[in-house]
Order: structure tokens, then sequence, then C-alpha cells
């Protein structure tokens, strides 16, 4: 395997940065390790050729690729892993890559989300993001559902996960940790699921983007039962890491709150 090499220059098609299709899901029959792509055509980075999956592309003179395609994290390479092992609790990246000289099928591959890019197998010289997956701490692809097709979209937990914080009873601002289970992306949305027990009714919990200043969202308590509550919030990235904060106004028993992910929304 080697890094990208300098492209050719193929005559342009779609339009800048263009994408569409080229979902990611589960793979129904070995979902820890498989991830398949669906149909679809994007701009590589460089916005230099087009990268098509599952229908007839004139710049591989009419050579299909079939989709969906699977993306085995078992093994190293085309299709596979870029390098190493999957590892546990770690936020992934996929990427489709190609040949800007046509002689390699369009494939995919998997590497860290913290890599500014894939190592791409010989042969191949571009590459496009099309999405991120997460592992959980059985070195197992989580279950989670995409949703939009162009170039924004939306990732949703098969089941809320946790962050670090998950009997918060600090009464000033504290930063809960979204490592993992979001990609470390500067200001991006995310759907928080709060489990919030308060002291006494009207008690209130109050959450912040990372490097925030107000109060951008607010949930009182309506009786000290426990308190479910979906917000959506914007992290940011705080010595690297996606970050949240949080605050109750009581932090007495038995004051406290989980703060898990249920999603987020980001653009490729």
């Amino acid at each position: 395997m080697t890094n990208p090499q300098i492209q050719n220059d193929p005559v342009i098609t779609l339009p800048f940065l263009y994408k569409t299709g080229l979902i990611i899901s589960n793979d129904a029959t070995t979902p820890n390790t498989v991830l398949d792509i669906a149909q679809g055509q994007c701009r590589d980075s460089n916005d230099i050729m087009d990268i098509t999956l599952g229908a007839n592309n004139p710049n591989l003179e009419g050579n299909t690729v079939a989709a969906p395609l699977k993306l085995n994290a078992a093994v190293n390479g085309v299709n596979g892993l870029d390098t190493g092992s999957l590892a546990a609790s770690t936020m992934y990246a996929v990427y489709m890559i190609a040949d800007s000289r046509y002689y390699k099928p369009v494939a995919s591959i998997l590497t860290l989300a913290s890599n500014t890019a894939p190592l791409v197998p010989f042969g191949y010289d571009s590459y496009r993001l099309i999405g991120y997956w997460p592992t959980d701490s059985s070195s197992h692809f989580l279950l989670g559902y995409v949703t939009g097709t162009a170039n924004s979209l939306s990732f949703f937990y098969d089941a809320p996960q946790a962050s670090n914080v998950t009997a918060g009873a600090s009464t000033s601002y504290a930063a809960a940790s979204l490592a993992n289970i979001v990609p470390a992306v500067n200001n991006l949305s995310v759907l928080i699921q709060s489990v919030y027990t308060p002291h006494a009714a009207a008690d209130t919990l109050k959450m912040q983007p990372g490097n925030g200043t107000g109060d951008m969202v607010t949930i009182e308590a309506p009786s000290t039962n426990v308190l479910y509550t979906d917000s959506a919030l914007v992290s940011q990235l705080v010595t690297g890491v996606p970050t949240i904060n949080y605050k109750v106004s009581s932090g007495t028993s038995p004051a406290a709150v989980a703060i898990n992910v249920r999603g987020y929304t980001y653009s490729v």
C-alpha cells in the first residue's frame, strides 16, 4: 500500500464536490465487521474525478462495480481496513477510493477517523470521505442508521451511547466527553439524550457546547420523577476531543444526570 500519487485530469462531469447515495449500513449477515455501501456517485476530495458505484460509469469504459459494496474490516486493503485490526471503542471513517487512470475498479476503505486521509492500496490515488462508523468495546461495529443522500448526513444509534458522565451532579459547568461516539469535527450537531433525576421540582439541567459561554439548553424538572429528555446541541473540540458541558442547579442527592448520544449530523 502507498499514499496517493499525483492524479490525472479526466473530463469533469459531476458538479463541485457532488455526492448522492453511497449510504452506509451494517451488513445484514455480518453486521459486526462488514459495512454495506449503497449505489451512488461522488466527486473525489480534490474535485478531479467522478467515483461511481452500482451504475454504468463511462469513465470506466462502461464497466459497473456492483452495489452494495461490502467493506470488510476483518481484511486489510481494498474494501477493507487500511492497516492494522479493528479497534475497540473507536470512531472510523469510511472512504470511497478510485484510480484516476481507470485501471482499478472503484472500491472502499476504512481508516481511523483521526487520520487526515486513508492509506490507499497500490494503484489507487483518489478518495472521498462518505461517512463515519464507530465500534463498541468488543471491536464490533455498533448498530446504526444513516439518513440523507447528499453531502449532509445524519447517523442514529440503534441504542443511545453513554458519555463519560453517567451520574453527573456538578453545579458549575463540567465537561462531558463524547470521544469515540461522535466524530472529532468542530461544531457538530449532536442529538443528546439526557436522563435527569432532579432533587426537587423546578430544578434545572443546563448544557452548552464545549467552548460555550451561554446556556444553549435549559431543562426544568416538572417534578422529582426521573426525566428523559432529547436535546439538539453543538459539540465543540476541546483539546481535540468532542465535548459538551453540563450543570445542574442542585447537586444534592438524588440529583444526577446521565449524558448519552442518540446520533449526530455531519457533512462530507
